[in-house]
């Protein structure tokens, strides 16, 4: 699959696609201008931000609509690390920029990223985030994702000038 228009909630439309060489240049400026807060005044530091960097290791779906990138999957290969023992899975970090949440991004980004793991011929889609981020949860499980680990104080977070320990959760959708 190329790319795919969707059709959002407030009726604009959205082009999703396998990132290439004519998006690469304005996706690493996008990356880049993801805000340095997560939400409600949690700073993210550089090693979370390098979690946001382009790397060639990793495949991308991205959302644009009037030409601007506005949300986008990351696709990271265990099997690199791991090797064979992991090379039927693939591992998904979504993020979708505030203004355009809750209007269906997040449901076509996740409906593209299942068909491209059964292109690929994978058999699980895993993913990781803050257990108290309720509205991604909801999204993954809509998408038949389903909790497979809970880790207290997974996270160490600097929220307010003050560190905080969250929990995490591991989610996964076997194919």
């Amino acid at each position: 699959m190329k790319s795919k228009e969707i059709n959002l909630k407030d009726k604009s439309k959205c082009t999703l696609k396998l990132l290439d060489e004519t998006n690469k240049e304005e996706f690493t400026h996008y990356l880049q201008t993801i805000p340095f807060y997560f939400s409600d005044g949690i700073l993210l530091d550089e090693a979370d931000l390098k979690n946001f960097a382009f790397s060639d290791f990793n495949e991308y779906i991205i959302a644009i609509i009037n030409s601007q990138i506005i949300g986008h999957i990351t696709i990271s290969f265990p099997k690199y690390k791991f090797g064979y023992h992991q090379e039927h899975i693939i591992e998904a970090h979504i993020n979708v920029q505030q203004e355009w949440q809750q209007k269906g991004v997040g449901d076509g980004l996740l409906a593209f990223l299942i068909n491209f793991a059964r292109e690929k011929k994978m058999k699980k889609i895993k993913t990781k985030m803050l257990a108290n981020n309720l509205g991604a949860i909801r999204l993954f499980e809509k998408h038949g994702f389903e909790q497979e680990g809970f880790l207290k104080k997974e996270w160490k977070l600097l929220v307010k000038g003050k560190e905080e320990f969250v929990d995490g959760m591991h989610m996964a959708r076997l194919l």
